[in-house]
């Protein structure tokens, strides 16, 4: 019986596809999805495959590409007709070219495809494109429809996700690693998802002829190399149809030049001088390519060339880079972040630390800052300083486990036993690992003392995180 809902997704699996072979139109289903899977319980079960997803998956933990991603799909989120949509988006280490959407409003982008994408409206349009998967629906529709031809099936197959069993089964289910293995969408959910992620785009600011034009270089990659397809040829099939349907929605907008944010150019010179190559490799491309003036981003390039050399330890160069770029464009951010790296990696704290308070102080909610300046407080015996700076960041990310991790850290740097054992549960919990979080907060529960407020929060955590342990494995 444990084995019933990996056996049961091998089925759909299987009959799914022919039961989609002659899909051409989206069922109007009306309200059959949210009998299946209502929106809270499909925002708990996308809560639950994140957990696992960051157990399995290397997740990129640089805040300021996580910032970045994040806040293009918000950008894109804002011109749904849910604007308030809680959206979170993630970046994974991964080369291959693909992004993927999990239910409950949950996207993750390779780094693959922030490199592949020649512009910022190519890689939106793949953003808008997974958000109209979630705004549509069309996994819980999915399953409406075979409850419909296949009751029982998709009964049980239904009652085994929300109740999450079969781990790796759930995660399949919707993603191939993640990435949506093993459940294409139909034709019609992707022709939808297409059409609005055009409007997506173009009322965002974009060019929407950016997608067509990410799908034309697809489908020239699909002729090059069928051998090894990118996951994203796998799980998003691109024919000429669909590229000239795309091309037609998109030249009903009137033509317009839109330029590539600066940030973007930024993150992919960043994902470039951190590639996991030899360092003086790096160091020297970026120099030629300086030199012989390729780059899409002079200035960028230039960002680039200084990240590389700090990773090369050329502390000295990458300061004189990192000055250059901050007197340039004195308000931006990355380069001061750039410029406090630096001098925390050669030695020098002090300076560094006197760079990340003086821009903190003026931009106090700009997360990457915060997470960077606290990390250096930590690292520099500061805590005292940290953990408010932490505490504040929690307050807009709730759901990052790094943020726990660090906390818990701080924390145990100002002798505050049980608030770092707490903090250090949920970055377990959220990690995918509720058995090491309840250890963790049983610790919490010895450090508490007689502070009441405390033993009945950590209390009731570890009460809460054992029944969800209970009724994922079925147990009652």
């Amino acid at each position: 019986m444990k084995r019933l809902p990996s056996l049961l997704l091998s089925l759909f699996i299987a009959i799914a596809p022919l039961a989609r072979a002659n899909t051409i139109n989206l069922p109007d289903l009306g309200d059959a999805s949210a009998a299946v899977i209502s929106p809270a319980q499909e925002r708990k079960l996308g809560e639950d495959l994140m957990r696992r997803a960051r157990h399995s998956l290397a997740f990129v933990d640089d805040p300021e590409i996580s910032a970045y991603v994040q806040d293009l799909g918000q950008r894109l989120v804002a011109r749904t007709d849910n604007p308030g949509a809680n959206f979170r988006f993630f970046v994974v280490s991964d080369p291959t070219i693909n992004a993927f959407a999990i239910p409950g409003g949950f996207i993750g982008v390779h780094t693959g495809l922030l490199l592949a994408a020649e512009n910022e409206a190519e890689l939106a349009s793949v953003l808008a494109h997974e958000i109209s998967h979630i705004t549509q629906r069309h996994i819980p529709r999915m399953l409406a429809e075979e409850q419909r031809t296949m009751p029982a099936m998709a009964a049980l197959l239904a009652a085994a996700l929300l109740a999450g069993r079969g781990g790796e089964a759930a995660i399949a289910l919707t993603s191939a690693t993640m990435a949506q293995k093993g459940i294409n969408f139909t034709r019609a959910s992707e022709e939808e998802a297409d059409r609005i992620g055009i409007r997506l785009l173009a009322d965002a600011g974009f060019d929407p002829r950016g997608m067509p034009a990410f799908f034309e270089r697809m489908q020239k990659m699909n002729r090059l190399n069928e051998t090894n397809l990118p996951p994203f040829l796998q799980d998003h099939p691109v024919t000429t149809a669909r590229i000239a349907d795309a091309r037609a929605r998109a030249d009903q907008y009137p033509y317009r030049q839109v330029p590539d944010s600066l940030d973007f150019q930024l993150v992919r010179a960043k994902l470039r001088a951190t590639a996991p190559t030899d360092t003086s490799d790096l160091v020297r491309t970026f120099a030629n390519n300086i030199a012989e003036g390729k780059s899409a981003n002079l200035e960028a390039e230039h960002y680039g060339y200084a990240e590389a050399l700090l990773r090369a330890r050329q502390y000295d160069s990458a300061r004189a880079e990192a000055r250059k770029l901050a007197a340039h464009s004195p308000n931006n951010l990355y380069y001061r972040i750039l410029q406090a790296e630096v001098e925390m990696a050669a030695g020098r704290n002090d300076t560094g630390l006197q760079f990340y308070a003086g821009a903190y102080k003026r931009y106090p909610s700009y997360y990457p800052l915060a997470v960077d300046y606290a990390r250096a407080l930590v690292r520099s015996n500061r805590a005292a300083q940290a953990e408010p700076i932490i505490r504040a960041t929690l307050q807009q990310r709730p759901d990052d486990p790094g943020l726990y991790e660090l906390l818990s850290q701080a924390a145990a740097a100002n002798n505050k036993s049980a608030e770092s054992h707490q903090a250090l549960a949920e970055h377990y919990y959220l990690n995918g690992n509720p058995n090491a979080a309840i250890e963790q907060l049983q610790l919490a529960s010895r450090y508490a003392g007689n502070n009441f407020y405390l033993q009945s929060s950590v209390e009731a955590r570890i009460q809460a995180i054992k029944e969800e342990v209970a009724l994922l494995s079925g147990k009652k």
